[in-house]
């Protein structure tokens, strides 16, 4: 795998990180419109930097992908997980949700909650997450579509 690090996103990364979530999320099929619909959905806002821990994966200087909890639920939630698709399969996403959930164990978090758009069910699943129930999110061709409701440790299970 080609080198990356992992550090704490500033202000100046929002640009790159709002195009990492918009072609990750294009990455799944959706249509332009709905994609268009969800443009305020994938931007991360400047004024969460401060207050929701926030970090991006870096290749070659470039933001490759982002990680961002909200610590004002309970428990935290997984705000954003996104990694750009020519980059996935290389552990960028491995790694970005490991640095979250050590974050959230550090604040005595035992769990994060995730919303998951359901073509990601797999990753998180794979990561340990159960499956907590379904919210209906109907999309044009897609009316079954739905939303999986995940749980997951920050700790392995022992």
């Amino acid at each position: 795998m080609p080198a990356h690090r992992i550090r704490q996103a500033n202000p100046a990364d929002l640009p790159q990180m709002n195009q990492v979530a918009f072609k990750s999320k294009a990455h799944w099929a959706y249509t332009a419109r709905q994609l268009e619909a969800w443009r305020e959905d994938l931007t991360t806002q400047a004024d969460t930097l401060a207050s929701h821990p926030t970090f991006v994966a870096e290749m070659s200087g470039t933001v490759v992908g982002f990680v961002q909890l909200n610590p004002r639920t309970a428990p935290w939630r997984l705000e954003s997980l996104w990694v750009l698709p020519e980059c996935m399969g290389l552990g960028l996403g491995k790694a970005l949700l490991a640095r979250a959930l050590d974050i959230a164990r550090a604040a005595g978090q035992t769990d994060i909650a995730i919303d998951a758009d359901p073509n990601a069910l797999g990753f998180y699943l794979s990561r340990g997450a159960r499956r907590l129930a379904d919210v209906a999110a109907p999309i044009d061709g897609q009316p079954q579509r739905v939303r999986p409701q995940l749980l997951l440790a920050t700790l392995p299970p022992a």
